[in-house]
């Protein structure tokens, strides 16, 4: 896993200036942008990753198809790209990506510092075949289609195994694919 520098940010997310490691900026709880991906389909699933066991940030939980932090000077749209070559060895163009928001997270971590990011989010609706990605295995032990209804159920349950960060903000990303598709109740 790489320790590139990032930005570090105020509360309302503007970059103050600072750079650092990302590990300074984790042990410090400072402020700082991560972009993350939704990857859906037409047959009601999403495309979830099971984290390295190597990470330091919630290894072995479900989280979302793509996430990665935005090195300091680079931008999310590129980081997007570049994150979802790498951690799924696919290639995308941004323009076919839907912005959602950015959204504000703070997490306690058990190691005494808090995770502190503002989450450019993003969606990609496309019918790939998980088995024809290559994974990074450093950052990725496993990816799975999990229909949407489930990982709802599971999200409402506030199961364990997924990423606290995307039970929070799993609302805003389902309101944003249900504007692109209709899929009833789920």
């Amino acid at each position: 896993m790489k320790d590139e520098p990032v930005d570090i940010c105020d509360e309302q997310g503007e970059p103050t200036g600072e750079v650092m490691l990302k590990s300074e900026a984790h042990n410090k709880s400072l402020w700082h942008p991560v972009v993350h991906l939704w990857i859906y389909n037409s047959k009601n699933q999403a495309l979830m990753q099971k984290r390295s066991s190597h990470k330091k940030v919630w290894p072995n939980k479900w989280d979302v198809a793509v996430a990665g932090h935005i090195a300091a000077g680079d931008n999310a749209k590129n980081t997007l790209v570049r994150e979802v070559k790498e951690e799924l060895g696919l290639e995308i163009d941004i323009k076919d990506t839907n912005f959602v928001e950015r959204i504000k997270f703070e997490h306690s971590m058990p190691e005494n510092w808090t995770n502190r990011i503002f989450i450019d989010l993003y969606s990609l609706k496309t019918e790939l075949d998980g088995s024809k990605l290559t994974l990074e295995e450093e950052e990725v032990a496993e990816i799975q289609w999990i229909d949407i209804g489930e990982l709802a159920k599971k999200i409402k349950g506030e199961v364990p195994e997924i990423t606290p960060d995307v039970v929070f903000y799993f609302p805003t990303i389902m309101q944003q694919i249900y504007q692109h598709k209709n899929w009833g109740d789920l």
